[in-house]
């Protein structure tokens, strides 16, 4: 019988153990990859969770500042001043601005010499800003007859636009920029010094936006004329601006348009949110 050379056994025995040894080392680095990317995608995912829990915090300090500036408000504390007012918390601490839509002009409730006094501060020619004052009032206004409807629509098939006017009060003051003969430029001029929430009209007395007066002037030229339709002293239109940050330095912009409403005028109304938007920086 033959038997094995210990030498060949004893090479063979060490080439085992090389390979098992190869595979545990293997098996190691795997391990050791795992729980690398384990680690890691609980430190991701704990840190997302971190990141949403401060962005819930810093838009809870902006809520509840924009919540007390209303109580103020209504308190009669703080005045609509557009002042920067600093309400602070455990949470972190916001900058709260108070302005007043009333001092604006409204496209749903102003006459075309005032809409047209306004596109001409913005520079438009007179013929263009007469036209496009028009415009406006037929955006909002109601045929009766329906003759006129027809010839708008003419006019707005020959500018190439899938739309017409749809006879209702302007929902944003974006949508001004749908009305024929509106540009870009123009908008965006008169865009800071229009409200659709006001329905009411400013007067010099009541407004301190400088382009708001100018245009008061230029169409009312005796200075002595008190637009019909001016707000009641009751009732007023503001714009509350709530910025806030958290302690860990997070950040997030409340913006609130709020009717206000004296309770002696109105008890089960104390205030009515209008417009309501937000979010980070």
């Amino acid at each position: 019988m033959s038997q094995s050379s210990p030498g060949l056994a004893s090479d063979r025995s060490c080439s085992d153990a090389g390979f098992v040894l190869l595979i545990v080392l293997w098996w190691l680095a795997l391990l050791a990859l795992i729980v690398t990317q384990l680690v890691a995608s609980g430190r991701t995912e704990a840190r997302i969770a971190a990141n949403l829990r401060d962005g819930a915090i810093a838009e809870a300090v902006a809520d509840a500042a924009v919540h007390r500036a209303i109580f103020q408000v209504l308190a009669h504390r703080w005045d609509i001043d557009g002042r920067l007012r600093e309400v602070g918390s455990e949470q972190g601490t916001a900058l709260v601005r108070i302005d007043d839509e009333g001092s604006k002009i409204d496209p749903n409730v102003a006459p075309p010499p005032l809409m047209a006094a306004l596109l001409r501060a913005c520079g438009a020619p007179t013929k263009t800003a007469d036209a496009l004052a028009a415009a406006i009032y037929q955006w909002r206004g109601i045929d009766v007859t329906g003759t006129v409807a027809g010839k708008i629509a003419q006019q707005y098939s020959a500018a190439s636009l899938g739309y017409l006017p749809p006879n209702k009060r302007f929902v944003s003051e974006d949508e001004v920029g749908l009305v024929l003969g509106m540009t870009p430029d123009l908008l965006a001029c008169i865009r800071p010094h229009i409200s659709v929430y006001s329905l009411s009209l400013p007067s010099l007395s009541t407004s301190n936006d400088r382009l708001v007066r100018q245009a008061l002037v230029d169409a009312y030229a005796d200075a002595a004329v008190v637009p019909v339709g001016q707000r009641m002293q009751e009732v007023s239109v503001v714009r509350i601006l709530a910025t806030a940050q958290t302690v860990a330095g997070t950040r997030f912009r409340r913006l609130a348009i709020v009717r206000v409403i004296n309770a002696t005028l109105d008890e089960r109304f104390a205030y009515r949110i209008l417009y309501w938007e937000g979010g980070a920086g």
